[in-house]
């Protein structure tokens, strides 16, 4: 007799709630897949049943269940409805479901598991869930011990803070905590980057938006940065789907030809690829660029990114430029100095100042960031699942 192994993922994702979630967690669900487990999203509105519908490649065969009682702020309500799904997975036919009996043998035995990605999740909630299933938490905020059988926290975490965050989790099983743990999205998997003798094509990206014209303001510093190395720098700009600035920036690419725009990219992973150096507000993002090694600098412009962008920086992968709403002039200083310093020409005159090379720099950049993060964080986490 075979154990077949259900994931439940419950998520959402809509316009209170950012689409990440439901991005980190398909990751995740596509290395379960992999590894044989089937997968069902459950979720609590139609407005993140439409989005992760969106996000699935064609033929990708995940079912997704909206709960009915279901409210995205209020999980407990959907308890009853939930522990009834869940004490049904022994069945090879679920009711209210898109499985059928074609899913299992009814000579195997079914195991449910559930991970759970949501900030509303409660003490509670998660205890009665336990009975039931194995149960996964991703936490990001440490907002209370979680009662859970496995815990994932991918934050970057510096050798002073490795204690506070084993002490934070007392409650959990096993723990997958730092950044190797980073449930990134397939075509950051098993890639990366080749260091160039020279630097020729360099990356920048504020996110989805710009609210500070982050863009705008360093465009003119890079303008005299490109004429110093004869134009031969080329300034990839990726424009978020928010960025009030779209039609300067544009005006801009017309009269500055070093200047490349780019939109609704769906391959990050291969524009990162083309280039050599990245400047990147904090966030997610730094987490990709590590895993592809390409050297960068970050910056932050919101609260909530300030202490990844520092805990880069002390684990010695992603120097930190300042925070923009404070400093502008500072940030664009280290920026451009960041740059200066990793695209400068391997001549005699660098030799004698006694400088490396900026191509070992960039090489030594790579490095860490590479031994940081690899990519490989969404299989970790789905072999756990497995072997709870």
């Amino acid at each position: 007799m075979g154990v077949n192994r259900i994931i439940y993922i419950r998520t959402d994702g809509n316009s209170q709630i950012a689409s990440g979630h439901l991005m980190r967690c398909l990751s995740i669900a596509r290395a379960c897949q992999e590894l044989g487990m089937t997968v069902c999203f459950l979720v609590s509105d139609e407005e993140s049943l439409s989005l992760l519908t969106s996000l699935l490649a064609e033929k990708e065969a995940f079912s997704v269940l909206r709960l009915k009682t279901a409210v995205y702020n209020d999980m407990e309500q959907e308890l009853p409805e939930l522990l009834t799904l869940l004490s049904q997975s022994a069945n090879p036919v679920m009711p209210d479901s898109d499985f059928s009996a074609a899913d299992f043998s009814m000579k195997d035995s079914v195991s449910a598991n559930i991970l759970i990605d949501s900030y509303f999740v409660t003490e509670k909630y998660l205890t009665a869930l336990r009975p039931f299933a194995k149960t996964a938490y991703i936490d990001d905020l440490q907002l209370f011990d979680y009662p859970t059988d496995l815990l994932v926290n991918y934050d970057v975490i510096p050798d002073s803070a490795a204690a506070h965050y084993k002490a934070a989790y007392q409650n959990a099983g096993k723990l997958l905590l730092g950044a190797s743990y980073a449930p990134l999205r397939n075509q950051f998997q098993n890639r990366k980057i080749i260091i160039k003798e020279q630097v020729t094509d360099i990356l920048l990206t504020t996110g989805g938006s710009d609210p500070y014209h982050f863009c705008l303001n360093f465009i003119g510093y890079f303008s005299e940065m490109s004429a110093s190395y004869a134009n031969t720098l080329t300034l990839h700009v990726v424009i978020g789907k928010l960025n009030a600035d779209k039609n300067a920036l544009y005006e801009l690419a017309e009269k500055y030809p070093f200047l490349k725009l780019h939109e609704n990219v769906s391959h990050m992973a291969s524009l990162m690829e083309h280039c050599d150096l990245a400047i990147s507000a904090s966030g997610t993002t730094l987490y990709e660029l590590c895993a592809l090694g390409l050297p960068t600098i970050s910056f932050t412009m919101a609260d909530n990114q300030l202490t990844p962008a520092r805990a880069f920086e002390e684990a010695g992968a992603i120097p930190y430029a300042g925070d923009i709403r404070t400093d502008k002039d500072k940030v664009l200083r280290n920026i451009t100095d960041f740059v200066t310093r990793l695209s400068c020409k391997n001549d005699i005159s660098v030799k004698n100042t006694g400088n490396p090379y900026s191509y070992e720099m960039r090489k030594s950049a790579h490095e860490a960031m590479r031994k940081l993060v690899d990519g490989n964080g969404a299989i970790r986490i789905a072999k756990a699942m497995l072997n709870l």
